[in-house]
């Protein structure tokens, strides 16, 4: 689906379906809130918007209206509900400039606004305006600047690093034009465990195809050097090569979002049938999913509520699990107190809260931090 066909603020949302969710404080009830014509909102200049996204297709969308304080309040609101249809980057851009906007206005913002806004410092945010599909430079660019070695190396020590084999960097990436990336290297026992420290605080920032690759590499360099890692349990869970005791429920989650795609509900049916006769490996059924996912576009949902394929086929999984999240532990209990709640849905969705409720801690683990910190808020009280 294009940014296009999304409902994101009050007036993609003709129904009002979304706005039946929103409670208006007190404090807003003396507040106008005036109801922009289509004329009106045409007349708007862009700055009067959190985000303008500009699509693969040359068109300009306009979004989230922040013009008086009523709209700055409903844009806040909405973003609430539907921050995770935008692409990764757009959500830190809307959310700087909607909150920006309820600032200055001195009306509300969300819990979900004001996370985003919070951490607006991991993108360049110079305007209001994202280009669709700038997503895998984004990253590519967020990873060349956590690199481990680059403010370390001399000269002397980059020339070393570019004669070591492939299989002594965490992660390498061959593009679409023939080029290697390499990033993280690990010549020796010290950077193997930088990098396993690395990787336990970035793991859900990178890319859902490259968690397990750069964890098994971390992996075999640690067995090369005799490094114990046992303290990380995040890098061992992802380096796994074992089956995910859910596997079969992911690939139905794949099939009820596929309804009308027959041929790809028959290669998840194949997909289950050799996974129960044991003719593949975690491994092998994490790629065929992949390719599957990236068919149909059920990719742009990795970290949103789907789990990536890798997550989905390998166990991830551990007893007595636990996270720490803004300053607070929470449990596995706690995941499964929240799923029941009503709560979650109202921030996040129907649809999110029932399969939160099926695999609380491996789509927790899929999250990125602003979705972690509601939850815990959840649980907390605080939200």
């Amino acid at each position: 689906m294009t940014t296009a066909a999304l409902v994101l603020d009050f007036y993609d949302d003709s129904k009002h379906e979304m706005m039946a969710k929103v409670a208006m404080p007190a404090s807003m009830r003396d507040t106008n809130m005036s109801v922009l014509t289509s004329e009106q909102h045409d007349h708007l200049s862009d700055a009067d918007f959190g985000l303008i996204v500009l699509t693969k297709r040359a068109a300009v969308l306009r979004k989230y209206p922040v013009n008086d304080p009523g709209n700055a309040w409903l844009s806040g609101q909405y973003f609430q509900h539907t921050h995770d249809k935008l692409a990764f980057p757009a959500r830190f851009v809307a959310a700087h400039f909607i909150k920006k906007a309820c600032t200055a206005y001195g009306v509300p913002s969300s819990p979900v606004l004001d996370a985003y806004a919070a951490r607006t410092g991991e993108v360049d945010v110079e305007s209001n305006t994202f280009v669709e599909g700038s997503e895998s430079r984004w990253m590519l660019q967020k990873m060349a600047e956590r690199e481990l070695m680059t403010k370390q190396a001399d000269a002397a020590e980059v020339n070393a690093l570019m004669e070591l084999p492939n299989e002594h960097f965490a992660l390498v990436i061959r593009q679409s034009d023939g080029s290697i990336i390499r990033k993280y290297a690990m010549p020796d026992a010290v950077h193997v465990k930088k990098a396993a420290k690395y990787f336990t605080k970035y793991a859900m920032d990178l890319a859902p195809e490259h968690r397990h690759r750069f964890a098994v590499a971390v992996q075999a360099r640690a067995e090369d050097f005799d490094v114990d890692l046992s303290d990380d349990e995040m890098l061992f869970k992802w380096a796994s090569i074992d089956w995910n005791r859910h596997v079969h429920a992911h690939l139905e989650q794949r099939k009820s979002l596929l309804p009308q795609n027959e041929g790809a509900r028959q290669v998840l049916d194949k997909l289950a049938s050799a996974i129960a006769e044991s003719q593949t490996t975690p491994e092998d059924a994490a790629k065929a999913l992949q390719t599957l996912d990236d068919a149909t576009g059920l990719s742009r949902y990795y970290d949103r509520g789907l789990t990536d394929p890798f997550a989905s086929t390998m166990d991830k999984h551990a007893e007595g699990w636990s996270k720490e999240v803004d300053g607070h532990i929470l449990t596995e209990a706690d995941l499964r107190k929240v799923a029941s709640s009503k709560k979650l849905a109202s921030y996040l969705g129907e649809a999110f809260a029932g399969q939160f409720a099926k695999n609380p801690v491996e789509i927790f683990e899929s999250l990125p931090a602003p979705e972690r910190i509601l939850i815990k808020q959840v649980s907390t009280g605080e939200a």
